[in-house]
């Protein structure tokens, strides 16, 4: 029976709250994921990247916790496209470990071998890095482009529940820690901001500068007291806690009002910070955020004051400072919302930031949710029609002047926003691979905001408020017990085809003859509102019909042997004992045998391991299921299933005792079973068997 693990909106509400209550072991103390957009109340400590799109790819966290990934270039491999959008889990990535904390990317389209992008996923255990590689870190850092953990907690900068921010752009993947200190990893020299020191394998800690003169860039100190960084593939932008910005990079502006590459005036290389200026018509302003895009030899800065203006400065060759020509600023000028008046009321502010392709863009949301737009419009990317560089303008398609927007974002061909009262984001721009999660591959244009073939949504910091139900992940197979993830708590299910369904959405797969659609109904601020889940005939499957299996140890050799009847869409199995028959871990893996992952006929297959490594591995986890087994005596379920979830990272960053593997004797139980696992993540289990002493 296949197991998924139980979130609902309970759970969502507990999740935020743990987080913060345990953040010294689970997350960031510093950021909030609901500090974002529209519910912005600390300028500090902006969450910016709660969603994050590079080319036709997205990343997004959702409201309770989950992170999820779907486009280009997404899945484990690297190369595969999820057309619909896959929870970052053990299940979709294998070898994911600890609680995820921050996630970027960064892209670089238009070569001659296509889009090719990179992702970081750091978690309480490392960080965790797929896609092409050398194009967020340097290829030192990998073997391939399939997922997997590139550096330990040891090898990065900071502890990772001390990561304020990670940001990535093309080839450079910044690092800002709690305490406001900036580390770069880059291939580009001047983008790493300590005098072109180290190498692009190396973690390098910005400086700043202040020197007047092009031959003096004399290191003044270590970079410091910054609360947010931004940058694009040819430069990088901070933010201090007194409202100051600096910059660094190959082609960056300190707002002087003069050009040229001396580090005392415009616009120019920088291989340490500089302070730049925050001064418009003579007057201050005071930052409330910043950003940056463009490309390895051309820039523009972006700071979206206290004021509600929008202040931007540098390359403008595509329009994208939004002052209504194409003429490069070395000074900071005002995006204007018509030829005389400056656009006001802004809330936040989403540039182009990860992709090195050119596409030169910015999306805003004002105050009351209304989106205006400008830039690069490359196959309507911006939703406005006509296509080429435009104007800042609120007149776009698929969007009305009723309509509110919790959320946007800028990516590098595409947009996407949220909302209110929508269960579904709205996508604009290049779809292809997935880009738009709609379940295909198919290679158009969105030429205006689409919200009917896209996926459901609950974005942490700007939910839409509707009810949401979220589609299973992985395979299907008839006698599976799925719990459905849904927003809010306290609606009414109802299922057609072959499967039922509690009022808890423990939904059981009874059948594979007919479409299974269930519908989630509940009441919010938005009214009652309806969603819905449709499993289609095809995606499901039987499971894995398992014949012999046996376990036998000799001596302190563990031997492990099964056979299956028939296999259809598998994977892999893995190996999985317990001391107990009830708490299981994974002891190894099984590649499949059958041709593609079906079979009809019987298949063999053998396993082996020493049986104080099987009891090793055990002892390692019995500290985490001891603890989740003390909460599962108590009545609210929910919390056993998020100490589970949650488990290895708490203790992992919560203890600093060595573990030890445990003595083994003779005596010495141990539970087998097998996992099979689909091609799509989807799994199921043999019968559970003791291992005998021969």
């Amino acid at each position: 029976m296949t197991q998924r693990k139980i979130t609902t909106a309970a759970l969502a509400a507990i999740f935020c709250i743990m987080l913060l209550g345990l953040s010294r072991s689970a997350q960031a103390q510093c950021t909030v994921c609901g500090n974002a957009y529209l519910n912005v109340t600390d300028n500090s400590s902006i969450e910016y990247d709660n969603i994050v799109s590079t080319f036709h790819s997205t990343l997004a966290r959702q409201a309770d916790g989950r992170v999820l990934a779907w486009g280009e270039d997404t899945k484990s491999n690297g190369t595969g496209n999820n057309l619909v959008p896959a929870e970052m889990n053990n299940a979709n990535y294998a070898g994911l470990t600890g609680t995820i904390l921050k996630f970027t990317g960064g892209s670089n389209a238009g070569s001659t071998n296509g889009h090719q992008v990179q992702f970081a996923v750091l978690t309480t255990d490392g960080l965790f890095v797929w896609g092409s590689q050398g194009k967020l870190i340097s290829s030192s850092w990998t073997t391939s482009s399939s997922f997997a953990k590139v550096m330990t907690t040891a090898q990065l900068p900071v502890a990772p529940n001390q990561v304020k921010m990670l940001f990535g752009t093309y080839q450079t993947l910044v690092i800002l820690s709690c305490t406001g200190d900036v580390y770069v990893l880059s291939q580009n020299g001047n983008m790493r901001g300590n005098g072109n020191g180290g190498d692009a394998s190396t973690w390098a800690r910005v400086e700043y500068s202040t020197a007047t003169s092009s031959n003096n860039n004399t290191s003044a100190g270590n970079l410091g007291n910054i609360v947010a960084v931004r940058g694009a593939p040819g430069g990088l932008m901070a933010l201090d806690a007194n409202g100051d910005m600096w910059t660094w990079g190959d082609q960056v502006y300190l707002g002087t009002n003069t050009s040229g590459n001396n580090l005392n005036v415009g616009n120019g290389t920088r291989s340490r910070a500089r302070k730049m200026t925050r001064t418009y018509s003579s007057n201050q302003f005071t930052p409330k955020m910043i950003g940056m895009t463009g490309t390895r030899s051309r820039s523009s800065h972006y700071a979206l004051g206290t004021d509600g203006y929008v202040y931007s400065m540098g390359d403008n060759s595509e329009q994208q400072l939004g002052d209504r020509s194409s003429t490069e600023r070395t000074s900071w000028v005002r995006v204007k919302s018509g030829s005389n008046t400056d656009l006001a009321n802004i809330a936040w502010i989403s540039p182009n930031e990860h992709d090195n392709y050119g596409n030169s863009a910015v999306n805003a949301l004002t105050n009351t949710g209304n989106v205006w737009a400008w830039g690069n419009n490359e196959r309507n990317m911006l939703g406005v029609s006509g296509g080429g560089n435009v104007n800042p303008t609120n007149v776009i398609g698929g969007l009305s002047g009723s309509d509110v927007m919790m959320a946007v974002e800028t990516g590098g061909h595409t947009s996407m926003v949220v909302k209110k009262c929508s269960g579904r984001y709205g996508y604009v721009g290049h779809r292809i691979n997935g880009s738009m999660a709609d379940g295909t591959s198919n290679d158009q244009d969105e030429a205006t905001y689409n919200f009917s073939a896209t996926a459901v949504m609950d974005i942490c910091g700007a939910s839409s408020g509707a009810t949401t139900l979220f589609p299973p992940q992985g395979s299907l197979h008839i006698g599976d017990q799925i719990q459905l993830v849904f927003t809010p708590a306290g609606g009414t299910f109802s299922v057609t085809g072959p499967a039922t369904i509690t009022q808890t959405g423990l939904l059981t797969i009874t059948g594979n003859n007919a479409g299974i659609k269930v519908t989630y109904t509940a009441t919010t601020d938005c009214g009652t509102t309806s969603s819905e889940v449709v499993i289609k005939a095809e995606d499901i499957f039987l499971p894995a019909s398992f014949d012999k299996l046996s376990a036998a140890v000799k001596g302190n050799l563990l031997q492990v042997s099964f056979t299956t009847l028939t296999e259809q869409n598998n994977s892999h199995f893995e190996i999985e004992a317990s001391k107990d028959g009830k708490a299981f871990v994974k002891i190894g893996d099984v590649a499949s045998k059958a041709l593609n992952g079906y079979s009809n006929m019987p298949l063999s297959y053998d396993f082996s391991l020493s049986q104080s490594a099987a009891t090793g591995l055990l002892g390692i986890s019995i500290a985490v299921l001891a603890f989740a087994g003390l909460l599962a005596n108590r009545r609210n379920k929910w919390i056993f299933m998020l100490a589970v979830v949650m488990g290895a990272g708490l203790f992992g960053i919560s203890s600093c005792k060595k573990q030890e593997t445990p003595s083994v004797d003779a005596s010495t139980k141990l539970f087998i079973r097998i996992k099979q696992v689909d091609k799509d993540g989807g799994y199921s289990y043999s019968k559970v068997i003791q291992a005998v002493q021969e």
